[in-house]
């Protein structure tokens, strides 16, 4: 495993207090809009960036205003979000473990989508873990074809989950499996309260030993530079190339290595959210209390380095 050092510099604020997930979206014609979201309050922020990052003009809708949605405004436990290339934004709670799909312009909820670990699922640490209301669930998304979906878990156990209908086979992840510019997640028919979806878990990726070591935890995902897995670590403040993978074997016994890990300088604490920009800087979101200088960039230069 290659370890890279990379320094990373301040570029702006997103106006949001302790920011807890970064996303991107990139329709067909490649523009590109960044969102965030916060577990203080259930808003989502939001800015086109057609002509870079340097002056984001962020705008902010609190989710009690779009319709049929089932997050309460405080203390929203909001830790994960996606963007699809038809706007549809993808919210994932830590708990309970669920997720709402948002038709962003039309400001209404499309599907309620409660994600569940069957007894015949996981291992008996995992579903122990994934139940328990105090323990730790999703803290990052990455958004599958066929309605699948990938859930990072941040920690006890950390691993990668995917998620899709009963009776499906899981497909694993890689760039086949991610949505193409301008392809939605959600292809099935709203209603006004939204739909009620229930995916469960179809395959299970536990971390390494020696990229925990590098990654004591995970906090966000995002599809890299080269069609690979990103992971953010808040704990280890790095980040771990994954190579794709498909199902093992034994769909809940998979594991994941790290090709390379990137140990950032000058982010401070609390790393929580990751994105990459067309000309392939990194974006990485902090959780701060205080609405501040919370997001930073990873210039190309610091991480290509070949």
């Amino acid at each position: 495993m290659r370890i890279i050092d990379v320094d990373a510099e301040k570029v702006g604020t997103i106006p949001l207090a302790e920011v807890s997930g970064l996303a991107v979206g990139r329709n067909q014609d490649g523009r590109m809009t960044l969102a965030a979201i916060g577990d203080r309050k259930a808003t989502i922020a939001w800015a086109g960036a057609a002509d870079g990052i340097d002056d984001l003009e962020w705008q902010t809708l609190a989710l009690r205003h779009a319709e049929g949605t089932r997050i309460p405004h405080h203390d929203p436990q909001l830790e994960a979000i996606a963007i699809d290339g038809a706007l549809g934004l993808l919210l994932v709670q830590e708990t309970p473990c669920r997720a709402e799909y948002i038709d962003a312009p039309g400001r209404a909820v499309l599907a309620h989508i409660a994600l569940d670990i069957p007894d015949d699922a996981g291992t008996d640490e995992l579903r122990a873990s994934w139940r328990d209301p105090d323990g730790s669930h999703a803290e990052g998304v990455v958004m599958l074809k066929g309605g699948h979906l990938l859930i990072v878990k941040e920690k006890d156990p950390a691993a990668l989950l995917e998620f899709g209908p009963a009776g499906d086979s899981p497909r694993g992840y890689g760039p086949d499996r991610w949505l193409d510019p301008g392809e939605p997640w959600w292809t099935g028919a709203g209603s006004a309260s939204g739909q009620d979806v229930h995916l469960v878990l179809l395959a299970a990726w536990a971390p390494t030993a020696e990229t925990v070591s590098a990654c004591p935890d995970l906090s966000d995902a995002e599809v890299g530079p080269r069609g690979n897995l990103i992971l953010l670590s808040d704990q280890g403040s790095s980040v771990a190339l994954v190579p794709p993978a498909t199902a093992a074997a034994d769909p809940f016994a998979g594991s994941f290595e790290a090709t390379a890990v990137w140990r950032i300088s000058g982010v401070g604490s609390k790393p929580e959210g990751i994105v990459v920009l067309p000309d392939l800087g990194v974006l990485v979101a902090c959780d701060r209390r205080k609405v501040k200088k919370n997001l930073f960039v990873i210039p190309r230069g610091e991480w290509d380095k070949d």
